[in-house]
């Protein structure tokens, strides 16, 4: 199977291309960097320029399979030059490549699309799955909503189309935890805000895995990517002190320290969203990590 690949070079995107090529699959990715333009006989790299709407046509061909993952990072200043990068990067990747394959003739019969939990409402006590059509009204759920939107029309093309929404990825050197862990190792550790809010959250090898799974079975719909165990702030601290053996002994920062501080961003942190995977578990995915504890052991292992 050859799948191509936008958002390669990033986190998620490298991962996974590490995974699929141990897996013997042939990969073709996108860049902007001729740099980064690579030719072996199992990877390829081709040149786009999303925000012009150009492509390299050859990516697509003997290409079965798309992941796209291409955005502009959400962790930056929500300048309203940045906000506009954020939305209009995820929706010209998108476009992009509908109009590539609109226009050419291709083998591509199902295509699998990035998104985050964070269409979802912030809710202390609502429990959230694919069935639930009930999306918040913040910046992150109206780029949520509006990036789905655009890439449910691969629809229209009858190619098979997967919406996956991430929550809170879990690495040691990237993202939330990577953040949290390094103000916890300086033994300045606390809760931001009332430390009730639900963190949904996944091992990044479950992402990985995840994906894989659905090039396999090639399941459409929208599919939750979070660990089936969702836990307040309050105790996802206490689990990764307890992890790094550092002590959670300075009391909460207030959310209106945390909103003064980071202004609309401060969304990322004060958040709430309790999320379950049923669609990814009915395709009888197992997790390698389900639990937290197993997770940060796994991360944080010599």
């Amino acid at each position: 199977m050859r799948v191509l690949i936008t958002g390669a070079t990033g986190f998620i995107g490298s991962a996974l291309c590490d995974e699929l090529l141990r897996k013997k699959y042939q990969v073709n990715y996108l860049t902007m960097s001729t740099d980064e333009l690579t030719e072996t006989s199992n990877i390829c790299s081709f040149l786009w320029n999303p925000s012009k709407n150009e492509i390299d046509l050859n990516c697509l061909k003997g290409v079965d399979v798309i992941v796209n993952l291409a955005g502009h990072t959400i962790n930056c200043k929500w300048s309203a030059f940045n906000k506009k990068q954020i939305l209009q990067s995820r929706i010209n990747c998108s476009n992009t490549l509908y109009n590539a394959l609109q226009s050419t003739e291709h083998q591509v019969k199902y295509i699998i699309n990035a998104s985050a939990i964070g269409i979802y409402p912030s809710s202390e006590s609502a429990i959230y799955t694919e069935k639930d059509e009930l999306y918040g009204t913040d910046f992150l759920a109206k780029v949520c909503k509006e990036w789905e939107a655009a890439n449910k029309r691969f629809e229209n093309l009858e190619i098979k189309t997967a919406i996956v929404r991430f929550g809170l990825v879990l690495s040691k050197d990237h993202g939330v935890l990577h953040e949290l862990a390094k103000v916890v190792k300086r033994g300045m550790g606390a809760n931001l805000g009332n430390g009730k809010q639900w963190m949904s959250w996944i091992h990044y090898k479950d992402v990985v895995h995840g994906i894989e799974h659905l090039l396999q079975k090639q399941i459409p719909g929208v599919f939750n990517f979070v660990s089936p165990n969702s836990m307040q702030q309050q105790q996802f601290l206490k689990t990764l002190t307890n992890q790094l053996n550092k002590p959670l002994w300075l009391p909460n920062i207030p959310e209106f320290v945390i909103k003064l501080g980071l202004g609309e961003r401060s969304a990322l942190v004060l958040s709430s969203q309790y999320v379950k995977p049923e669609k990814l578990t009915a395709t009888n995915y197992q997790f390698l990590f389900p639990d937290l504890t197993t997770t940060l052991k796994d991360l944080y292992q010599d």
